[in-house]
């Protein structure tokens, strides 16, 4: 093969693992981009506005959950609303929406395991390196396309087996207008923190407290 033409096919090639690649991104975020912060020995997650940039976070819009439970029994499952709302893309005939959710315990690592919900068209993945273990649910082909604000998925949460305290789910999600991603995509996170059964907690009425300091 002359050095042209293998220059010629090295383009073609690379010009379609480019394609493949934006639209795997398009169809699901990269691992480990929910915004929790450094727990224990794992470091701060990043957020997805790396790749969506341009806009503040959390700018006329919000991503929450629904009704979620305020305590979790131990080995538990429980059905998550996540709802994402944003007023940025009501102009875009193209908009699309995206999330990623972990749950994770005070120290940082896994806390509990996520099941897909039929229909939701989500996905868990794990994360590697600094976040090895720690899980994730995020939207595959679920990206609602087209919809109108607000949006929401269903995801299943298995607590832990046995009490770990504190659990905290961190989520993150895009509104994409659908035309590039710098500038015209925002980005919106939270967390919620739900306290399991069996762990007992620090009485915090004032009586509790005057008590404690007789």
């Amino acid at each position: 093969m002359n050095v042209r033409v293998h220059a010629r096919l090295f383009v073609a090639v690379s010009l379609v693992l480019g394609v493949a690649v934006a639209f795997a991104n398009d169809g699901s975020p990269p691992r480990s981009r929910t915004g929790a912060p450094a727990l224990g020995s794992f470091p701060a997650e990043s957020n997805c506005s790396g790749c969506h940039s341009g806009n503040a976070l959390n700018t006329g819009g919000s991503v929450s959950l629904v009704s979620p439970p305020t305590w979790y029994r131990p080995g538990g499952t429980y059905r998550l609303t996540l709802q994402l709302a944003s007023s940025q893309t009501a102009g875009s005939a193209n908009r699309v929406w995206g999330f990623q959710l972990t749950a994770l315990n005070a120290s940082g690592s896994a806390a509990g395991s996520f099941a897909d919900v039929a229909g939701q068209g989500t996905m868990i993945t794990t994360g590697t390196g600094s976040y090895a273990g720690r899980p994730y649910i995020e939207v595959n082909t679920g990206n609602k396309a087209s919809t109108a604000s607000p949006v929401s998925w269903q995801v299943d949460w298995t607590a832990p087996a046995s009490g770990v305290g504190s659990v905290t789910f961190y989520f993150v999600g895009v509104a994409a207008n659908g035309a590039g991603n710098t500038g015209s995509d925002w980005v919106y996170l939270n967390s919620y923190a739900i306290q399991d059964t069996t762990t007992p907690t620090t009485p915090t009425t004032w009586g509790e407290i005057k008590k404690r300091y007789r």
